[in-house]
């Protein structure tokens, strides 16, 4: 019997010190979640995990459920990487959808068994996917089982052979709603925070990363026109 460790492929963030904190990304084929309250960079740390795929060759899809595109373009067109990105769009390798929640209730079963199907398909983000399920209020039983089966639902249609999921996950303290166990769904859990001491610090911990010895440690991180970065001195704290 062969003593050799069985190592998992690795899809990197686009965020070179985040993945020294991975053993080199993301483990390939997983669903991860990026916990954080609103402004601490989960729709940027998205970014940099499209466009990376992008620059590899793979066709990456980024969904968002919260704003219109001409915000999203806003987004993208205010950091360095910027105009790359949008050329990527332009050759296809990058692909954005932008829905409102009325519209993605209507055609979210066909979109995700459409991903499913989509071998070319490598990297997905959906930004931002609980609060979806938080817009609808005070639900009956009924209803709140319809969402636990829909939820079930696209997460098989996301767990198919070379597909990597990023799904941010907002929360703003208490937690944005119900989040029907999706934090025991996904296979690691990216937390973003930040701490207000007068001056704001950010910090990134990886409490859940399956197939991972991850980093233990938080690690302060800044949010500048190159997107994010760690800060070269929170390491060895």
């Amino acid at each position: 019997m062969s003593g050799e460790v069985f190592r998992v492929g690795r899809e990197p963030t686009g965020i070179v010190k985040i993945d020294e904190m991975l053993e080199g990304g993301f483990p390939k084929g997983s669903v991860i979640g990026v916990s954080g309250s609103p402004g601490v960079g989960k729709s940027i740390f998205s970014l940099h995990f499209i466009l990376e795929g992008a620059r590899k060759g793979e066709k990456s899809v980024y969904i968002n459920l919260e704003e219109p595109r001409r915000n999203v373009d806003n987004m993208i067109r205010g950091f360095e990487f910027g105009k790359e990105f949008l050329e990527f769009e332009e050759k296809g390798l990058i692909v954005v959808k932008c829905f409102d929640y009325n519209k993605y209730e209507r055609v979210q079963e066909d979109l995700f068994a459409h991903i499913k199907k989509d071998k070319g398909i490598r990297r997905l983000v959906v930004d931002s996917f609980n609060c979806f399920f938080a817009a609808n209020g005070d639900l009956d039983v009924r209803a709140d089982v319809s969402i636990k089966k829909m939820i079930v639902e696209i997460f098989y249609n996301l767990r198919r052979e070379g597909l990597t999921t990023l799904l941010t996950l907002e929360r703003d303290g208490h937690d944005c709603g119900k989040n029907y166990n999706i934090p025991y769904l996904v296979d690691g859990i990216i937390k973003l925070d930040f701490l207000d001491l007068g001056v704001i610090e950010r910090r990134i911990f990886i409490p859940k990363m399956r197939w991972t010895s991850q980093c233990k440690d938080s690690r302060e991180y800044e949010i500048s026109g190159e997107g994010i970065t760690i800060i070269e001195n929170s390491w060895g704290e």
